[in-house]
């Protein structure tokens, strides 16, 4: 049911025949130093390695369709756009401004060859508006009772007043015990105990809606996957973890930096639920950019203008494939602000581990992390123009091997003063397969 509405498209249209192609397909964005998207390049302005092998480019285009597919009609989309709302750990405010924004963005927009989709996920999934290729029938929707009924269980039960709690209780525990960079993990040692044991207990409430959350992502990214156009899918949410330990550990490390009881180890990487699903989105070249919904602007955080842009900078290798081995966040400086001065007073914390999963997402399709602390129309729109202006690069690997290995992609620009962003790699096909 969840994107039924956009194969209805292609029901009276002649059949797609699928064929097995030993190519690897690769959406790449070019930008200057500006920002804007950069047009009129061609095959030899790229070169593009696989495990650092040089490989030749079997194909070019700008064109927004499926490659591998035969020819749509020329009535046809050439790009699915799905808006996933995650109605889990959105806070009432940041879904006051998803909404303000939607409405902002799709009252502008303008038809074109492009369909839409807007989805919400989290408590159940909802199919809000199915495909559609007319903006003003999503205006519609965003300013009608189901919209907002998407978002009616937020009340004293959702993740984002559960974290706010944690950070009150921490407010009452930073005024009896000693909090900040240079707190003693012994001090109180009690009282972090109960602590620690009530945030478990409360972390593991939520494993079952986060796993259902994640198997709504899931079954989205399975059903784009299945549509003969590019596809981008465009997540907003406050942010997330698979694991709620990760948020509530987050929480408490914000006062408690230097205390080992609430570090986890582990990355988002590391969950197999979540690989599935980008193994599937790098299979069909389904580029996720996430938008981060999350109000509030700490004064500390470094003056970067009303929208951030984040993309890793790591490098795959063999044994993090999606180059997600990077510094635990607690070992950079935690954007707390000034947690405890000399007066006491603080800000509402906030970790690199909230955006974590989201980052990771974009990074490993190809897609960009951005937020905005005044107007997410701007990052929307700037999502939306992704799906327009980039290159299509495909190649046969010269190592054939099917093996089912994750493989490394790197492409490359004669221009200077362009920045590339692709998707970093892809699992090769294995035997079974």
């Amino acid at each position: 049911m969840l994107l039924i509405a956009a194969a209805l498209l292609y029901a009276r249209q002649e059949p797609s025949i699928r064929v097995e192609v030993r190519q690897v397909v690769v959406p790449v964005f070019v930008t200057d130093s500006k920002g804007h998207h950069v047009t009129g390049l061609h095959t030899s302005d790229f070169r593009i390695l696989e495990d650092g092998v040089p490989q030749e480019i079997a194909s070019f285009s700008t064109d927004a369709g499926d490659p591998t597919l035969t020819a749509q009609p020329a009535s046809a989309p050439r790009h699915t756009y799905v808006i996933c709302l995650d109605t889990l750990h959105t806070s009432a405010a940041g879904a006051d401004r998803i909404r303000h924004s939607l409405e902002s963005l799709f009252e502008k927009e303008r038809t074109s060859n492009a369909q839409y989709v807007l989805i919400a996920i989290g408590r159940k999934l909802q199919v809000l508006v199915p495909a559609t290729t007319n903006p003003l029938a999503l205006v519609a929707k965003i300013r009608g009772p189901a919209f907002a009924n998407a978002f009616s269980g937020l009340d004293s039960s959702t993740f984002a007043t559960q974290v706010g709690a944690i950070r009150r209780r921490m407010d009452e525990f930073c005024r009896n015990c000693a909090c900040g960079a240079h707190s003693n993990p012994h001090n109180c040692a009690s009282e972090i105990d109960n602590l620690k044991q009530s945030i478990d207990t409360e972390a593991d409430r939520w494993a079952v809606p986060a796993q259902a959350l994640l198997d709504d992502f899931k079954s989205v990214v399975e059903e784009l996957a299945k549509l003969p156009t590019g596809r981008t899918l465009i997540l907003i949410s406050d942010g997330f973890s698979t694991d709620a330990r990760r948020e509530f550990y987050a929480a408490v490390s914000a006062y408690l930096p230097n205390n080992p009881q609430f570090h986890l180890a582990d990355s988002p990487a590391s969950d197999p639920d979540l690989r599935a699903v980008l193994k599937t989105a790098s299979d069909r070249n389904i580029v996720i950019d996430t938008i981060n919904s999350q109000t509030g602007f700490l004064a500390s955080m470094p003056d970067t203008g009303s929208m951030e842009a984040a993309s890793s900078g790591a490098t795959p290798t063999a044994t993090d494939p999606l180059g997600t081995n990077r510094p635990n966040p607690r070992d950079r400086n935690v954007q707390t602000g000034p947690l405890q001065t000399e007066l006491g007073h603080r800000t509402i914390p906030t970790s690199p581990e909230t955006s974590a999963t989201m980052e990771y997402l974009a990074h490993a399709t190809g897609g960009l992390y951005l937020r905005s602390y005044i107007d997410l129309a701007k990052p929307l729109r700037s999502a939306l123009a992704e799906g327009r202006e980039y290159y299509v690069l495909a190649y046969t690997p010269k190592n054939g091997a099917r093996d089912g290995k994750y493989r490394t992609i790197t492409v490359e620009t004669t221009g200077k003063n362009l920045t590339l962003r692709a998707k970093p790699g892809y699992w090769a096909p294995g035997d079974a397969q």
